[in-house]
């Protein structure tokens, strides 16, 4: 097990700014180090799920690289219990390429997935990626990465909306809405997708469970106001179609939308 993790971070005198690895295996550890220092990324590693949350506790990373297979504690969990109280950038690493694996991690709260065996330009690719969108959709005044997300706030109000009122054609949606999505093709694109609803400010992802044909996902959305939804999400990359369904909803449900993404 890698030794010196919070040692690490102490001695450095910072505690912001590092990428923290969480690998129990020596070999990929030195890859995965070697490419981010190249990158200039200062490298934090822990060995395993249990000491990477107590490094949390201690300093605000850039960005997590979080391997599944972990003694103890293993990735899917340690995810769900980072994302209880931060929004850190989180990449799992599989390493098998099953999409089951990839769909749980993104149930998890994970941003992108790296699969072993890796080559140096993906890796250093994806980790730029991930962290170039954060920067991108942070507000300036935002929380820490090291607090819980900021409550909803709920609809705003009207005259606070500086985008042109709907005309009368499009169908306007409220409140919390389930999206029922399916792709035919490669997960990436389901990944893809949930990155785009995570960027947009009209909406506030709640939750993400996969259907039980582990080929598509339900989504819960919560509209921070009134939303042309079918229109917004339309002009999303790799969405087909979007469809209303008459399906039955629960009490806490306003709408239901089938969402179609390309192969």
């Amino acid at each position: 097990m890698p030794q010196g993790g919070s040692d690490e971070l102490v001695g450095k005198g910072s505690n912001e700014g590092f990428i923290l690895v969480v690998e129990d295996d020596a070999r990929t550890l030195r890859l995965e180090r070697f490419v981010l220092e190249e990158e200039g990324f200062t490298v934090v590693p822990a060995g395993s799920g249990e000491e990477a949350l107590d490094i949390l506790a201690e300093g605000k990373p850039t960005l997590v690289m979080l391997d599944i297979g972990l003694p103890g504690m293993d990735g899917f969990t340690t995810c769900e219990k980072i994302r209880e109280s931060s929004q850190v950038p989180i990449i799992m690493v599989t390493a098998e390429d099953r999409d089951e694996d990839k769909v749980r991690g993104l149930e998890s709260g994970a941003d992108d997935y790296v699969t072993k065996p890796f080559s140096t330009t993906e890796l250093a690719a994806r980790v730029k990626a991930v962290i170039r969108r954060y920067a991108m959709v942070r507000a300036p005044d935002g929380f820490k990465d090291t607090e819980p997300p900021p409550v909803d706030p709920g609809p705003v109000p009207l005259h606070e909306d500086p985008s042109p009122p709907p005309s009368d054609d499009e169908e306007i949606y409220e409140g919390t809405i389930k999206l029922a999505v399916q792709t035919s093709g490669s997960i990436r694109g389901m990944i893809q997708f949930v990155d785009s609803l995570r960027q947009s400010k009209e909406f506030h992802l709640l939750r993400l469970v996969a259907d039980q044909n582990k080929d598509g996902m339900d989504i819960w959305l919560r509209l921070r106001g009134p939303v042309p939804l079918r229109e917004t999400l339309l002009h999303m990359d790799g969405v087909s179609t979007v469809e209303a369904s008459m399906e039955t909803l629960t009490d806490s449900e306003e709408g239901l939308l089938l969402v179609s993404l390309n192969a």
